[in-house]
């Protein structure tokens, strides 16, 4: 007979989640008090820091990190990290305290109305109906926030923690195993078009592979330009190859891409914009195609082509199919290449 802390504290040793970024309140005291040795314990003097350092932390490492939100309040300092944790694809387990459930319906002091505070942002908000299915609500959310790419919440009321556990099903999988297979059958399409490009382009966002796209784009040989407004970059800015940041009009976008007759947007949308300016987003003999495992960022963006699917296997599996580059001409290489630019969209005159 255990308590539903000790069992939640072994799901989270499972899911290597020991370091616990927070800035707790009297409803996480229940929680936090007497960390066993092996949990690490990161203070952060805002909400909005404590996500911000778990979101570094999950990209970093490239898992799952854990964040503890006090309630109403301290979720509430926290949405806008928690958006931008969204936006960048960053996993996170955050726990959000609530009042005792034993007066919940009386709404005391510090009960929080949790479930739509964050927005749409989370991936996942649970709250679960028992004591007893907060151990699984959290190995469910270390899941969701891997598939879904961003931060699944759980709400835990504070009593929960000290009841007993004596349960012999976790509503979760121990293990989830994601193969990424793309067929060869399926990008022929593509490696036909690229194949063909006079002059191809790749738009790099905060879903692309770093180690994938570098190949691919030395493949191809072509410039890697990053989104507008990407808090993450797609791409290592210091590659002979990168080609600056896209500019967040369609009239400048138009003519920084219309060099190009095949832009292909790797994980980032098809494109990020902020003022409106009428017309296309490329000009007129402009193939754009998008490769995501984002089903939002595919649904919405404006591409002959979408692929849904992981990017890091797909461009992986592209290079390899895409006959070896021969030596470009000296027209070719003026006419298909492009020079940085700001985030503005200003040309500099030399590298």
């Amino acid at each position: 007979m255990g308590t539903v802390r000790e069992a939640t504290f072994d799901v989270l040793r499972r899911h290597g989640l020991t370091t616990i970024f927070a800035n707790p309140g009297s409803t996480e005291v229940s929680l936090l008090t007497g960390l066993p040795d092996d949990l690490r314990f990161v203070l952060a003097l805002h909400e909005g820091s404590v996500v911000g350092v778990a979101t570094g932390f999950a990209l970093g490492r490239e898992a799952p990190a854990l964040a503890v939100l006090h309630t109403t309040a301290g979720l509430g300092n926290a949405v806008g990290a928690i958006a931008t944790a969204r936006v960048n694809r960053a996993p996170l387990v955050i726990l959000v305290g609530q009042q005792d459930r034993r007066h919940l319906a009386l709404e005391p002091f510090l009960a929080g109305r949790l479930a739509g505070l964050a927005g749409d942002y989370p991936v996942r908000v649970d709250q679960p109906v028992r004591p007893q299915d907060v151990p699984g609500a959290v190995a469910r959310a270390c899941h969701e926030a891997v598939t879904g790419r961003g931060p699944a919440l759980v709400v835990v009321p504070m009593d929960d923690w000290d009841a007993e556990w004596a349960e012999d099903v976790v509503a979760a999988p121990t293990r989830v195993v994601r193969p990424a297979v793309v067929a060869d059958a399926d990008l022929a399409p593509l490696v036909t078009l690229l194949s063909g490009a006079r002059a191809p382009a790749i738009v790099s966002g905060a879903g692309a592979d770093w180690g994938s796209l570098v190949t691919l784009a030395e493949r191809l040989g072509c410039p890697v330009f990053q989104e507008s407004f990407g808090g993450r970059a797609g791409f290592p800015q210091d590659h002979p190859q990168y080609a600056g940041v896209l500019p967040a009009d369609r009239a400048r976008l138009r003519a920084v891409l219309g060099a190009y007759d095949v832009v292909l947007a790797v994980g980032a949308p098809v494109f990020r914009q902020y003022p409106y300016v009428p017309g296309p987003l490329v000009a007129p003999g402009t193939t754009v195609v998008v490769i995501t495992d984002d089903p939002s960022e595919a649904h919405r963006s404006a591409a002959d082509l979408a692929y849904l699917a992981s990017p890091a296997a797909l461009c992986t599996r592209l290079s390899a199919l895409l006959p070896a580059p021969g030596p470009p001409d000296a027209a070719s290489v003026v006419e298909g290449s492009a020079p940085a630019i700001g985030a503005d969209g200003a040309r500099p005159s030399a590298r």
